[in-house]
């Protein structure tokens, strides 16, 4: 049974160069709870095993929960490649906007540090893409990945406009390296900017959710957030608030229709364990 790496949160390793760690704006660590660390240790656990149990299966499409968008009947915010490495451990390739600043990296790190604080509330649901599909996606993760890196755009906005690459977020790099896949797992197209992977979706049918933002977070976004921008949208998306954005369930529903997942499973969440309270003096 494979097991996870002794790193936690504030211990992981990119794969671009350390230079793109220095531009990131520095924050505090922030580390939860005994208890919580312990569950999130115990889903990575799970996860691990529940993952090795699937024959031929080294790479795999999972969402987790984190922030909440509840509000937008969404259940899932942040989707990341889980690949096993060399020695037959599952890591984790997925881009973060680590400090809510304006820029984004690919990291490649364990499953703890993925599941984070959502593994005691959320369920992980992960995609099994179909046999073609996985082979392509290990030749673009595998090694440096360069091909799935060179479909990565640095300025980062949580908002995103698909139909633009003037920003990405995180779920958007996800989509563009599995667009790459299927397109080279159909025909052997190489998609190997964003422009051509962003042409590829849109002719093949994938549709973006529509988030309704109101006014009063638009302009605090503006006006106070770094990793949130909106000018990439078009005008009328801009005036109305409703906003065409990339999220795990749109991704899920295109994979689906396009018949680019064998299957699906879900991970359950990890209680917390309540520490036992002594007995009272009498």
């Amino acid at each position: 049974m494979n097991r996870l790496s002794p790193t936690l949160l504030a211990l992981c390793l990119t794969f671009l160069a350390p230079a793109a760690i220095a531009q990131q704006p520095s924050c505090a660590p922030r580390y939860p709870p005994p208890t919580t660390m312990a569950a999130m240790f115990d889903m990575a656990a799970v996860t691990a095993d529940t993952l090795d149990a699937l024959p031929d299966v080294d790479v795999v499409i999972a969402a987790r929960g984190g922030q909440d968008l509840s509000r937008y009947g969404l259940r899932h915010s942040h989707l990341a490649f889980l690949r096993r490495d060399e020695a037959g451990r599952w890591e984790v390739l997925h881009l973060l906007n680590r400090c809510k600043g304006s820029t984004s990296a690919l990291y490649r790190e364990g499953l703890v540090n993925l599941l984070g604080e959502s593994a005691i509330r959320t369920d992980l649901r992960v995609g099994i893409p179909t046999p073609a599909v996985r082979v392509a996606l290990k030749r673009l993760l595998g090694g440096d990945a360069a091909p799935a890196r060179a479909l990565h755009q640095p300025r980062y906005s949580m908002l995103a406009y698909p139909g633009s690459s003037e920003y990405q977020n995180s779920n958007q790099w996800i989509l563009e390296v599995t667009a790459a896949a299927m397109a080279q797992a159909d025909d052997g197209t190489t998609l190997g900017d964003r422009e051509t992977a962003r042409e590829w979706l849109q002719r093949n049918g994938y549709s973006p959710a529509r988030l309704h933002i109101g006014l009063g977070k638009r302009l605090g976004a503006r006006f106070f957030a770094d990793n949130v921008a909106v000018t990439d949208h078009p005008a009328s998306e801009r005036i109305s608030g409703n906003y065409s954005v990339v999220t795990v369930e749109s991704i899920f529903d295109f994979l689906h229709r396009r018949g680019a997942l064998e299957r699906e499973l879900s991970i359950a969440h990890q209680p917390v364990a309540v520490p036992a309270t002594a007995p009272s003096s009498p």
